[in-house]
């Protein structure tokens, strides 16, 4: 009878196990966020499934924490992976792979106005323009500190949900955004919000990669992740995963007709220059003031 337990025990722990292993287990779940970038690791682990066996990540339906929390959970080996920028400290506690999920698109940023303020914004061409105005941002989000470092006045806001309406109360002047958020969210809150727009002159420009960063003891999945991002770039699949969730933003943002305002960005050591080549066509890259010189990095590289 012990024995009959002891087997039943034995294969209760063993079903437990596995069912764990086949969840990649992430804290980054809100779908309007982070669809893409799910998408993407699953598609690298069902390419890989042969080699190291089933897993998939299965979205929750659990608020997502923090950044810095989620970092804490995974530094603790409560989840698997994150996606989050570089950071030199980052780079010294985790393991991560060195790719840009989204191929340098994080890093142009529109901005979101009251329409009556349209022809202000026309005339901005310059950085020491644009801070004769102010804009509006979420304090804890890890690009807030770029205000103060380009001295752009701003109004750090604790709950991110409440700045498009302080912005439609004239608490600010603008609030810049992805190009795949801006859209989306004026989308979304258009009745609440009609009097705003996507500012259609101008864009922010800095290096904000976005890496797969796992801890710092599951080297299995992070080479499992290499191997699958190098197969599912060369066949193809990558891009067309990429464009397929992207593509249109390209037409609709209209960098090349845009005026682009390089910010000061301090950036890890020893990454990869940006390379946004497989969205931004070579006539947009002539209008970035960047394309010299990320193409002299690139040179440079190793």
């Amino acid at each position: 009878m012990r024995g009959r337990w002891r087997l039943g025990l034995l294969l209760l722990c063993s079903f437990s196990a596995a069912f764990a292993r086949g969840d990649v287990r992430v804290c980054q779940h809100d779908p309007s966020k982070y669809a893409y970038r799910i998408e993407l690791s699953n598609l690298i682990l069902a390419r890989t499934a042969a080699r190291y066996g089933e897993r998939r990540i299965i979205p929750s339906e659990a608020a997502d924490p923090s950044q810095d929390r989620c970092l804490a959970m995974l530094r603790e080996g409560l989840v698997d992976l994150a996606y989050v920028p570089p950071t030199d400290e980052r780079l010294r506690k985790f393991r991560v792979l060195p790719f840009d999920l989204h191929n340098g698109m994080l890093g142009y940023r529109v901005l979101l106005i009251r329409r009556d303020d349209a022809a202000r914004f026309a005339r901005v061409r310059s950085l020491d323009d644009l801070r004769q105005l102010r804009g509006g941002f979420g304090k804890h989000w890890g690009d807030f500190p770029l205000f103060d470092r380009n001295r752009l006045p701003v109004v750090g806001v604790a709950n991110p949900d409440n700045l498009l309406p302080m912005l439609s109360r004239g608490r600010f002047d603008y609030y810049h955004r992805g190009l795949h958020e801006a859209w989306r969210e004026l989308e979304a809150h258009q009745e609440a919000h009609p009097g705003l727009m996507v500012e259609p002159h101008l864009a922010l420009v800095y290096d904000l990669p976005v890496f797969f960063t796992f801890n710092l003891q599951d080297e299995e999945l992070q080479q499992r992740f290499r191997e699958g991002l190098e197969q599912i770039r060369a066949d193809g699949s990558f891009r067309a995963l990429f464009l397929a969730h992207f593509g249109q933003l390209v037409e609709m943002a209209r960098l090349h007709a845009r005026t682009l305002l390089p910010i000061d960005h301090p950036s890890a050591t020893g990454l990869p220059a940006p390379d946004s080549s497989l969205w931004l066509r070579a006539p947009e890259r002539a209008h970035d003031s960047r394309a010299s010189t990320d193409e002299q990095r690139s040179s440079n590289a190793p």
